[in-house]
């Protein structure tokens, strides 16, 4: 007996029975049922086992389907059969849960593919995220597409218009605004930033304009050939800048309200308009379109136009040099004021000469009015002629050696009058 409870602790040990199984053995040993053995070993019988619920019990040896034969032993089952019998019960239940994993697998796998889509999107918006000072947050994240930027037409060329801002931190600074076939405003104000409205028609897709700084330059930068068209209206300081160039193509420039130390601007086929600058140097060069300059104080100034009239105004400026080709020059002066001493040369060509000056006590003029193929016309009081020909006039204020404020002044114009008064 004792042989036999240690063969069914071994076959439970090993696995080959379970514990239900083990227990029912071990009872039937101790109450004196038939002997158990292994398979290999004997052919001795274990008790019959109850049928599996909803299953017929199988026919014992000798019995048949009817039930057992009269006078024949009880059936056995060896320890070979019992283990068979578990296997069976156990194919049987896994098939039984087979579909049932199936679907537990499935909601494993679309629950997981949702939770990692959930973290995917949670991963995104952190990305996205801007930090306070404008910049991407730390990490490994995509940043955030830019805005669109919207669309407008200006002049019958529809682009992008942005704003674009900046400060500027110390005096002393220099300026560059250059546009491209198109206008150039600049004006200035009480402030300490550059904020520029940029219209731009690009001829590739992601072209730039920025407004870059070099030290203490400041400039707007864009590559040429990436663009159609760049138009500039910008607010500046007015009196941080010692340098400051304006230029376009194409279009007008404005530039207003503006103290600097040298002021240059350059223009080619637009009109140029310099109003309320002051500053030690100014020199405009413009071509094919009006130039005026108009309450304006400088040390010195050279204006320069082609294919274009000049129009001065209220100017107070030392030494001014003021030339332009096919084109008439009207000079209306109020006042010489930030100055003693003045010295103009103002010459036309295929166009009328006209000047009208200030008369008082203290001032006095020394003028040369040439007009090589028309007449010379000198209106103004209390001069002396050193010489008075048809074309040629040359003129001193009487009292001009004695004068507070001098100014002399060389007039001249071709295939048009000149008059001074």
């Amino acid at each position: 007996m004792a042989t036999e409870k240690m063969m069914i602790l071994k076959m439970l040990e090993e696995g080959k029975i379970n514990a239900e199984d083990a227990a029912r053995l071990l009872a039937s040993a101790e109450g004196g049922g038939p002997a158990i053995t292994a398979p290999a070993s004997h052919g001795n019988q274990t008790p019959p086992r109850p049928a599996a619920p909803g299953h017929p019990a199988a026919p014992t040896h000798g019995a048949s389907a009817d039930g057992p034969r009269p006078n024949s032993p009880a059936p056995t089952k060896t320890v070979g059969s019992t283990i068979d019998d578990m296997g069976r019960k156990f194919g049987a239940f896994m098939k039984e849960m087979e579909p049932k994993l199936q679907k537990m697998t499935e909601t494993v796998v679309e629950k997981t593919a949702s939770a990692a889509d959930s973290i995917s999107k949670s991963l995104s918006s952190h990305g996205e995220k801007k930090s306070s000072t404008g910049g991407q947050t730390s990490g490994h994240f995509p940043s955030a597409p830019a805005a669109a930027r919207p669309t407008k037409t200006m002049g019958g060329a529809s682009g992008i218009e942005e704003m674009i801002e900046i400060r500027v931190t110390q005096a002393g600074a220099e300026l560059n605004l250059a546009g491209l076939n198109g206008q150039v405003l600049v004006k200035g104000y009480n402030g300490d930033k550059i904020n520029a409205k940029i219209f731009t028609v690009a001829k590739r897709p992601g072209a730039r304009v920025e407004l870059a700084t070099l030290g203490n330059k400041y400039y707007l930068a864009f590559d040429e050939n990436d663009f159609e068209r760049v138009c500039i209206d910008a607010f500046v300081p007015e009196t941080m800048f010692d340098n400051m160039r304006v230029a376009t193509t194409n279009g007008d420039i404005r530039i207003a309200t503006i103290a600097a130390t040298n002021v240059m601007v350059e223009n080619m086929n637009g009109s140029t308009e310099i109003v309320g600058v002051s500053a030690k140097t100014i020199v405009a060069e413009s071509n094919n379109g009006h130039l005026r300059l108009a309450d304006t104080k400088a040390d010195r100034a050279s204006v320069e136009n082609f294919n274009g009239g000049i129009s001065i105004s209220k100017i107070d400026i030392a030494s001014l040099k003021t030339t332009t080709f096919n084109g008439p020059i009207d000079m209306q002066i109020a006042d010489f004021a930030a100055h003693d001493y003045y010295n103009w040369h103002v010459e036309t060509s295929n166009g009328k000469l006209g000047v009208i000056l200030p008369s008082y006590a203290t001032m006095g003029y020394h003028i040369k009015a040439h007009a090589a193929l028309d007449n010379v016309k000198l209106g103004l009081v209390g001069m002396n002629y050193l010489r008075n020909d048809k074309s040629f006039v040359e003129a001193k204020s009487i009292n001009y050696d004695a004068a507070v404020k001098k100014a002399d002044m060389t007039l001249v114009t071709s295939n048009a009058p000149l008059v001074v008064n």
